[in-house]
């Protein structure tokens, strides 16, 4: 391989991992503005526990349980996010929780040893 091939090769690598930085980030940025929305919306299921719970007499279990979904469907956007950000950045769960890289073949937390090899992306 030739000297202008390798630097070809290298800027290009170096495109590749701005992208996928970029793309981390803009992943980070979408689940902490998705935790800000659950925020409000833990704060409007408290409002409305505690109309409840001082008897004004309405129905507040029917207007909880569609804001209770909605703070399901936000998490699980997040791990949705979550996950793609290991894969760009080349990652994965061991079963003790830990994050290791892609590449790592024992866990350094647990020693727990991985077979498979994950798909190429």
């Amino acid at each position: 391989m030739s000297f202008l091939d390798k630097l070809k090769s290298g800027v290009s690598d170096a495109g590749t991992k701005a992208k996928s930085t970029v793309e981390v980030n803009r992943l980070k940025m979408k689940n902490s503005s998705k935790r800000k929305e659950i925020d409000q919306v833990y704060m409007k299921i408290g409002k409305l526990v505690y109309l409840s719970i001082r008897g004004s007499g309405l129905g507040y279990n029917e207007l909880i349980k569609p804001l209770v979904e909605e703070v399901v469907n936000l998490e699980t956007e997040i791990k949705v996010n979550l996950q793609q950000i290991k894969t760009l950045s080349d990652q994965r769960d061991c079963s003790c929780g830990r994050i290791v890289s892609f590449e790592t073949r024992f866990c350094p937390n647990c020693g727990n040893e991985f077979k498979e090899k994950l798909e190429e992306h």
